[in-house]
């Protein structure tokens, strides 16, 4: 079942061009107060959506991380942000308001018009670090707790918490500054979800700071013999995802729960480093476990967990430096004259090969088994030496090929047999061809096939359930006992 996002943070120029358009950030310009500027186009957009995809998508996500693209937008100069739109003290809760308006009226339009003959769910995906109390110190407590309200809570009570409305203790801290929902904005957005999706990666430590700080929670946070990512911002503790779950469970009257992103960078300058990342493997050991004594000991209804990510991809602001994919991705980095940062270091045009990383192939034997094997106790992913063999082509019956691999385990050969008759190869009319050279990396082979009328750079991967080498165009070798050329 696909899960999909309608709103990733990117939005047309066209709609976020200020002065003329300020999308979500946008207000009267008399009085300070939100307006929908753009909230007409976006429903058009969901509804648009709904129609096309709604007979095969069944989960829907309007926002991912309001959070991050107002609070972070505005004055952190994240995606997506705008100088005219970055006074901290304002900008952020009039992006917030108008956002959570729009998603309750997208929630309002998929219930009304399509939940009933579709069949689907919809909610928003949320995103929050745990905030721990460094000691337990009265004002530190405090301290914490307000700045989970005044993050996580900023967009969870509104729909969540029963009134339609942003924290009290938010209210209280900031004022005028916050907007006001209307009666019906109120009664709109309260219970607009049919879940609570959360994204969540570390944790800190909360103190009490006599200074308000970004977020007016009066809290600095610290975080001190917590275990440290790639990313400057990712501090690592499986026990702070137990915490914060239970206190969605808890604070917003136990709702079902999807985690929809976890995970943790790590750098790698090449292929051997970067496919040995037992520590990223530790991350979801510690992460999932303390989410299976979530759900086994406190009763809380955790349906999911999203790792992120398949594999190494653009990171935002940080492009590819960091990584946080379970799948080496080779960006072959060179230089790139368009690129605004980094010009040496950003992904070239050529063979970019994909090699499975230890958490991989140790998140495929979590799945496979259903069972929680400690990462010490997992020997890895296969050894480049399964390629070679003898092998079939499903393509081409009964037609034989043989793979050889080198000592290095990097590269090897393959030769075969084709036969353009229906009934595949008979040892008789058979074309034989070979040797191809092949590049091994981990489980991936790639093979020049431009001389036999195919891919010049074909990638295969090793799949371990059914013992075959699986192509990238759509095929699959299955391994034979004799090879038979003529």
């Amino acid at each position: 079942t696909p899960y999909v996002t309608l709103s990733h943070w990117a939005l047309p120029q066209g709609l976020l061009s200020p002065p003329e358009k300020r999308a979500w950030w946008a207000r009267d310009d008399d009085t300070g107060e939100p307006i929908p500027e753009i909230q007409e186009e976006f429903l058009s957009f969901v509804d648009t959506c709904f129609t096309a995809f709604g007979d095969r998508v069944k989960m829907w996500f309007t926002f991912n991380e309001p959070w991050t693209m107002t609070f972070l937008a505005s004055g952190w100069g994240k995606a997506p942000c705008h100088p005219d739109l970055s006074e901290q003290s304002k900008d952020p809760y009039i992006a917030a308001h108008n956002v959570l308006n729009a998603h309750a009226a997208a929630v309002d339009l998929y219930r009304r018009k399509y939940q009933k003959k579709q069949g689907g769910k919809i909610g928003i995906t949320l995103n929050s670090d745990w905030r721990e109390p460094k000691t337990s110190d009265p004002q530190d407590v405090a301290a914490a707790l307000r700045g989970m309200a005044f993050n996580l809570g900023w967009f969870a009570d509104p729909i969540f918490g029963g009134q339609g409305d942003y924290p009290p203790s938010m209210r209280r801290f900031m004022g005028d500054r916050l907007p006001k929902f209307t009666f019906d904005q109120k009664a709109l957005i309260n219970g607009s979800a049919d879940f609570f999706a959360l994204n969540h990666y570390g944790s800190g430590w909360s103190t009490y700071s006599e200074k308000p700080g970004a977020d007016n929670a009066y809290a600095s946070v610290t975080n001190d013999g917590l275990v440290h990512g790639q990313s400057a911002w990712l501090y690592g503790a499986g026990w702070g995802l137990r915490k914060l779950l239970r206190w969605v469970h808890h604070r917003y009257g136990h709702p079902i729960i999807y985690l929809t992103e976890g995970g943790w960078s790590i750098k790698a300058e090449d292929v051997s480093t970067g496919i040995a990342d037992k520590e990223r493997a530790l991350y979801y050991y510690n992460y999932t476990a303390e989410m299976a004594r979530a759900i086994s000991e406190d009763g809380i209804d955790v349906r999911g967990y999203f790792a992120w990510s398949l594999m190494d991809n653009y990171e935002w602001e940080r492009g590819y430096l960091e990584r946080f994919g379970t799948v080496y991705n080779d960006y072959r980095p060179g230089w790139d004259a368009n690129a605004p940062v980094a010009q040496m270091s950003q992904p070239t045009a050529g063979l970019q090969v994909r090699t499975r990383k230890f958490s991989s192939c140790w998140l495929e034997r979590v799945t496979r088994e259903n069972a929680l094997t400690h990462p010490d106790n997992f020997n890895g992913c296969i050894d480049p030496s399964i390629f070679s063999g003898n092998w079939t082509d499903a393509r081409q019956p009964h037609c034989p090929r043989r793979m050889t691999v080198d000592k290095s385990g990097l590269s090897g050969h393959v030769f075969g047999a084709n036969n353009d008759s229906p009934a595949g190869c008979n040892g008789k009319t058979d074309k034989v061809w070979g040797p191809l050279r092949a590049a091994i990396s981990g489980g991936t082979v790639v093979i020049d096939f431009a001389g036999l009328g195919g891919s010049d750079r074909l990638q295969g991967f090793w799949n371990n359930r059914t013992k075959t080498i699986d192509w990238s165009d759509g095929g699959f070798w299955m391994p034979i006992e004799e090879l038979v050329l003529v």
